[in-house]
């Protein structure tokens, strides 16, 4: 019988479902039978599991009721899957993970209204799941924040906020909100940003990234205060894509002021033929192992790589690369 396994955690902050939130803790501290890392996929119905405890790496993957998916995240505490579905523009909630055989199909137990259209990211905060919506034909263009409270078995539409800034991957870190803006060098900050009122929202403060060409994803970790992002370059490119590496992030962000820039010189960037990156668009950091973990496109229609952490400017091989058909996302369990 192939079951997952959830390990015992230390719960640091208790909400009603207690969702996992990497911002806060990314010390890759869960880990079940299979693994801990969650790649969700935007082509095929189905989530892939992966396991790095051991020299061997192990994945298994489960049935989905979504074709095209790309925000994830798993509550340990809950044993809920959390999708932002674009193939039914809402929330879905999958159970009981602990109780599925491998390969079949996980139980949806309940999903949001259906508010979104070309969803991108999740993230979480106590209670609340954050979607963010990029700006597309199929939304009147129109660049949103849709915010959902998430109870015993409902996920209710709290709050919408439009945005002035396209929108791709996003993060809490405490009551602040990272956000990509999308076709751009930029990342933009909200603070306490579930304070808001709906409506319309702009960044507290917006930090140009010095050598990025189209930056899609991000992943803060807040106990070394290391903030990694990535660049897709030209889209149609699948030979140009690089994640960038910003350590002290904290200090240099401040230094550089709304508007301002972090340059090169306080970066480290991985990059190149050898690095397999042509459309990076999901990461996450384990701190313990030092491994970053990477939901690449473009290259072989989707795969999932991971890295050491860099210390210098380079072109390095994967430590680990396998083909996983739509790579959309990528999220650590812990």
């Amino acid at each position: 019988m192939n079951k997952i396994r959830v390990a015992t955690i230390l719960i640091l902050f208790l909400s009603l479902v207690s969702i996992s939130c990497g911002s806060t803790d990314d010390n890759g501290d869960i880990t079940t039978e299979f693994g801990a890392v969650f790649v969700s996929s935007n082509t095929t119905p189905v989530v892939g599991i992966y396991d790095f405890s051991s020299s061997t790496v192990g994945s298994v993957q489960f049935g989905l009721s979504s074709t095209d998916s790309d925000g994830i995240i798993y509550s340990s505490g809950s044993d809920r899957l959390y999708i932002a579905s674009r193939t039914n523009n809402r929330v879905e909630v999958y159970t009981d993970l602990t109780k599925t055989e491998a390969s079949l199909n996980i139980e949806l137990a309940f999903s949001s209204s259906q508010d979104f259209s070309n969803a991108r990211k999740l993230a979480a905060s106590g209670s609340k799941v954050v979607v963010s919506q990029d700006a597309s034909d199929a939304n009147n263009q129109t660049n949103a924040f849709y915010v959902y409270e998430i109870g015993d078995n409902s996920a209710t539409l709290a709050n919408t906020y439009t945005a002035d800034i396209n929108l791709w991957d996003i993060q809490f870190s405490g009551n602040s909100l990272y956000a990509i803006q999308d076709n751009s060098d930029t990342l933009a900050v909200y603070n306490n940003f579930l304070s808001n009122a709906n409506g319309a929202v702009s960044p507290d403060s917006k930090v140009q990234i010095e050598g990025i060409v189209r930056t899609h994803a991000l992943y803060y970790s807040a106990s070394t205060d290391i903030m990694f992002l990535s660049d897709i370059g030209d889209a149609g490119s699948s030979t140009d894509g690089a994640i960038h590496v910003i350590t002290d992030f904290s200090s240099k962000f401040n230094a550089a002021g709304n508007n301002g820039s972090i340059s090169t010189s306080d970066q480290i960037i991985i990059e190149g033929s050898n690095t397999q990156l042509g459309n990076p668009v999901g990461l996450a950091y384990d701190s313990t192992s030092q491994k970053i973990y990477v939901a690449e496109r473009a290259v072989d229609g989707g795969k999932l790589l991971e890295f050491s952490l860099p210390t210098t400017n380079g072109n390095p091989s994967p430590t680990y690369s396998q083909n996983f058909a739509g790579a959309a996302a990528v999220y650590l369990a812990n």
